[in-house]
């Protein structure tokens, strides 16, 4: 198969892109999993067998018994500290820490239970647990940390027999995966390529069984197409820290500037591209809030708003990272003409993923903070927190936001359950609308190339695993 690029990383502690997750999704076991048999998504065990909720900020699971990792040692309870250990040490906490809501810390209570134990009450740490990824613990306790980055030691379908940075990655399945989906596929090498058109190629000669994110007008020349649901909103992130973008005016104006319909009409054929209604989660979601409206391209306002503020000839830049997704860098274009029109001064700085991920976490004062940054949330535990715990509150890893009332409201959802929580979400999410911090672009589904041998029906969720896939004789 052959991807947008490498992995950024595979440390477990550290990831959060999908790339990194088509390997940690398929190496690693998790204490939960999503199952998707009925056609819509259940919370179901994996090396938790059950979990209760002593107290509000503590949940227990008690164990799978019988499971051993690729290198021989035994899953218990040791495990799951480790890795919780792991993410939370305070010396050097994982970058994807904000992927688990309020995770604090770990106790073992015998071989076979473990309580986790968030600092404040989390209603779904069990659907965050589905992309937990959990090492043997003795290899993560003893690996160098240089080699940590090349290799992966799991319970999984599959093992990472070997990484050749620059050319590929290596997977083969294992033949004593403990679980009930085995592996049907025996092999799977990973390709980066940047270009989509050559991703697209490679599907066409057969050179690739499966070529991820290809151009959309391509479809009708691939052997086999696949369309991806997506939980991904890709959008723009404003910094209202800025001296200029902190007048609300300015951001509503650049918000009013950007024809997300045009964006979609021109360039994503075919209703792979769907209006956000001013908000960064799709329908799926809890908290999704059916009641609001995609922002009003209205370009003559924006050029009032820009010349009350004062603002005409402000210089901002906005980062993207090009191959994003698919016509990432034609959207960056758009946006920044747009913003010329209405008179700002913009210029484009393209990132490669490990650096524009540097810049996506520079939210604390003392670092060089993006004024417009290009991002697509993703939201495979399909609930309103996991985008905007990490994208709205004070303090979190990708926020530079930090506004008082909309933070209480996001911890007092964070407890909640069932109506009470998809309201509050919703409530939010209408607040977070009249302070234009985002632009939302769009919601994107994804197009991928196949050979017709490949049978794959993907879920919304995101989460690609290989044993979901089988190849024709």
């Amino acid at each position: 198969m052959v991807v947008e690029s490498e992995p950024d990383t595979i440390v477990t502690k550290n990831a959060s892109t999908n790339i990194a997750y088509l390997v940690l999704d398929n190496v690693y076991d998790h204490l939960t999993f999503r199952d998707w048999s009925s056609g819509e998504p259940k919370i179901v065990p994996e090396l938790a067998e059950s979990w209760t909720r002593p107290d509000p900020n503590t949940w227990r699971f008690k164990l799978r018994q019988g499971v051993t990792f690729h290198n021989g040692e035994k899953f218990t309870a040791d495990a799951v500290v480790a890795a919780v250990e792991d993410i939370v040490n305070p010396a050097e906490p994982g970058t994807s820490l904000g992927e688990y809501g309020f995770l604090k810390s770990a106790t073992k209570v015998d071989d076979f239970t473990v309580e986790i134990i968030t600092s404040q009450p989390d209603a779904i740490l069990p659907a965050r647990m589905t992309r937990f990824p959990i090492p043997a613990p003795g290899w993560l306790k003893s690996v160098d940390p240089q080699k940590r980055t090349v290799t992966a030691v799991g319970s999984g379908p599959y093992t990472l027999v070997e990484w050749q940075q620059g050319s590929h990655l290596l997977l083969k399945a294992n033949p004593k995966y403990w679980g009930p989906k085995k592996a049907t596929i025996d092999e799977i090498k990973i390709l980066g390529r940047k270009e989509a058109a050559v991703r697209a190629g490679m599907a066409q000669t057969g050179e690739a069984t499966l070529a991820y994110l290809i151009p959309a007008e391509m479809r009708q020349q691939m052997p086999q197409t696949i369309i991806e649901p997506t939980m991904e909103s890709p959008s723009v992130r404003l910094n209202p820290q800025h001296p200029v973008l902190k007048d609300i005016r300015v951001r509503q104006a650049i918000v009013s500037a950007i024809d997300t319909k045009g964006i979609i009409d021109a360039l994503y054929p075919g209703g792979v591209a769907v209006p956000l209604k001013g908000q960064l989660i799709r329908k799926g979601s809890v908290g999704y809030n059916v009641s609001m409206q995609d922002y009003p391209f209205q370009p003559d306002l924006a050029k009032k708003l820009i010349q009350e503020a004062g603002a005409k000839g402000t210089k901002l830049e906005i980062v993207t990272r090009p191959n994003y997704f698919p016509k990432a860098s034609e959207v960056t274009e758009i946006v920044a003409n747009s913003l010329k029109e209405i008179g700002l001064d913009v210029s484009i700085r393209p990132l490669e993923i490990a650096q524009w991920n540097e810049a996506l976490r520079a939210v604390k004062p003392d670092q060089a903070q993006t004024d417009l940054l290009l991002r697509s949330p993703s939201n495979p535990v399909l609930d309103s927190s996991r985008v905007v715990d990490q994208s709205y509150m004070c303090g979190a890893r990708f926020s530079l936001i930090c506004d008082p009332k909309l933070d209480q409201m996001l911890k007092d959802a964070g407890g909640q359950t069932g109506e009470e929580r998809d309201k509050t979400y919703q409530a939010a999410w209408a607040y977070a609308y009249d302070q234009y911090w985002f632009i939302p672009l769009f919601g994107l589904d994804y197009v991928h190339g196949a050979s017709t041998k490949l049978k794959w029906t993907p879920h919304s969720d995101g989460i690609t695993l290989f044993t979901d896939m089988t190849l024709a004789d």
